[in-house]
């Protein structure tokens, strides 16, 4: 029964969201982690675990979705903190904004990310990390706010061996999603295949990234399976060791 460490649900609306989880066994799912990226998901997904015990969600504050209201988003996403199995998903988005000209933009999401790591300090909270070009910032402001690794894990993961082996090497976890899967995997199988199995997890980011052999189509946490079987291709171990170790990382991460 494997778990997919990070996806999305709000598209399908709380019917369609409460129809998939009724089948998650179905479907060889023994549980998903939503990440609320604002207030609108937060309360969705609150909601949606009271009657669901196998959705675990996650609060945070998406560097795409901060407006001048950040402060007060923040101060309502603490109302769900108790609630939830972390903080995220979180982090830095620098694609196409690494210049002069959006420099008051980038040192926004690096505040407003700062201040959600000390939240979940305070909180003790694990953190999901959203990071695109930008692993050298972040890094930077794990190490000033001297956040414990071990509570740390990098979401479709994509950065390259160096990158990894410093999240590993302290304690955190990668995360692999279905660009493991593509034709153009980037840095992905060398660090699959250089990192421990007990340092990874599966995802999918549904509705996103699409895992071959359905590219093109919506993405469903049902197609985590064919992440972990890549996976476990590149491994050399069979497909069941992966599920359970991947499977017992996330529980453990989350703290269920």
């Amino acid at each position: 029964m494997l778990i997919d460490a990070h996806c999305h649900l709000d598209h399908l609306g709380t019917a369609g969201a409460g129809e998939f989880l009724s089948h998650l066994s179905e479907n060889n799912l023994e549980g998903v982690i939503v990440c609320g990226l604002d207030a609108h998901d937060w309360e969705f997904y609150a909601d949606l675990t009271k009657q669901f015990p196998a959705l675990k969600f996650c609060c945070g504050l998406y560097p795409l979705e901060i407006s001048e209201h950040w402060e007060r988003d923040l101060e309502q996403m603490r109302a769900f903190l108790p609630q939830a199995v972390g903080v995220g998903e979180i982090g830095l988005d620098f694609h196409g904004i690494f210049d002069t000209a959006h420099i008051a933009q980038m040192k926004l999401q690096m505040k407003v990310f700062e201040r959600q790591l000390r939240l979940a300090q305070l909180y003790e909270l694990p953190v999901v990390i959203h990071c695109r070009d930008a692993f050298f910032a972040i890094r930077e402001i794990l190490q000033y706010t001297r956040f414990d690794l071990k509570k740390v894990m990098f979401h479709c993961f994509v950065e390259n061996l160096e990158a990894a082996r410093w999240v590993t090497d302290n304690g955190g976890l990668l995360s692999y999603s279905g660009v493991i899967t593509f034709k153009r995997f980037g840095h992905t199988h060398e660090t699959a295949i250089a990192t421990d199995l007990s340092q990874i997890v599966v995802e999918t980011d549904s509705p996103y990234l699409t895992p071959a052999p359905f590219r093109g189509q919506q993405n469903f946490p049902t197609y985590v399976r064919y992440v972990a079987e890549k996976l476990a291709e590149l491994k050399g171990i069979p497909f069941d060791a992966c599920v359970r170790a991947t499977t017992e990382n996330a529980k453990r991460f989350f703290g269920f």
